[in-house]
């Protein structure tokens, strides 16, 4: 017998165009399976700015600014089994995305 599962998963990525179309993917497996799902919900954005000196010398005030966003989306998937949450793990293939699954208790 398969046990059934509530799933919220965390995604955190530096692009949001290819968080958005990992998220549209998602919803295409759960619509295949006949998965119910809720979200995504946006999560606050960080910035991160720093300041660099760009001269080798002394004297010379030259800097360049950077700025890096992490966006954050939140995905809960509701009743599924092992089998689907395999699809949906095999789905994360993208560099330095960082994902995380939280089982969650039926009421």
């Amino acid at each position: 017998m398969l046990k059934i599962f509530n799933i919220r998963s965390y995604l955190v990525y530096y692009d949001f165009n290819v968080l958005n179309n990992l998220i549209l993917k998602l919803k295409k497996i759960c619509l295949d399976n006949n998965i119910k799902y809720i979200g995504p919900v946006f999560l606050p954005t960080k910035n991160h700015k720093f300041s660099i000196l760009r001269s080798p010398h002394v004297n010379k005030n030259s800097y360049d600014q950077l700025k890096i966003c992490i966006h954050k989306r939140i995905i809960d998937f509701l009743k599924i089994n092992y089998n689907i949450i395999i699809l949906i793990r095999d789905c994360f293939f993208y560099y330095s995305l960082d994902f995380k699954f939280k089982f969650l208790l039926f009421n």
